[in-house]
């Protein structure tokens, strides 16, 4: 029977210690480049969506267009809103929306009409001088739509000059 000597042992612990130190360090590359790819996903999605409103917009204002559309809910996206394009252009109607950002943006003059809140920030992502809203919310001030599954529902009505945007 063959003794193990001492140096044998030491050099079994060496291997267990490198192989952890290696695992590791793999563990760690593949969790940066994951959070990395889901990071640009997220980027690509916030961008699709904001081309998406805009055309949306600009496709369905012909006279008489009733469309139905839903959208998927960019990653961190919980509502976007909308702000009548005359409330910006010399309107005479105060913006009473309800959002301090939105409500503030429209006083400076800032030419944005489309503004989505996520995490409780609230970022403008455009501007579309064919957006309307109906009476209601245009006495509101803007028209808020929360996400629902994921999903923005969105019903689109074309007046020739103007695109009516209201919830569905």
């Amino acid at each position: 029977m063959k003794r193990k000597k001492k140096g044998q042992i030491i050099g079994q612990v060496f291997i267990y210690i490198m192989a952890v130190i290696v695992i590791g360090g793999i563990a760690l590359v593949g969790y940066n480049a994951v959070k990395k790819i889901m990071t640009m996903s997220c980027s690509a999605e916030k961008a699709s969506f904001k081309t998406d409103i805009i055309g949306l917009i600009e496709k369905w204002n012909t006279d008489s267009n009733v469309w139905p559309v839903t959208l998927k809910a960019p990653c961190e996206y919980d509502t976007v809103c909308f702000v009548d394009a005359s409330d910006l252009n010399g309107g005479n109607s105060l913006n009473k929306c309800s959002n301090p950002v939105i409500k503030n943006s429209i006083k400076t003059g800032n030419m944005q009409n489309i503004f989505v809140i996520s995490n409780s920030a609230t970022t403008p992502i455009g501007y579309s001088d064919l957006i309307s809203l109906d009476s209601a919310d245009k006495a509101s001030g803007c028209l808020c739509i929360k996400q629902r599954n994921n999903n923005f529902y969105i019903t689109f009505y074309g007046h020739g000059s103007n695109t009516e945007i209201r919830s569905s």
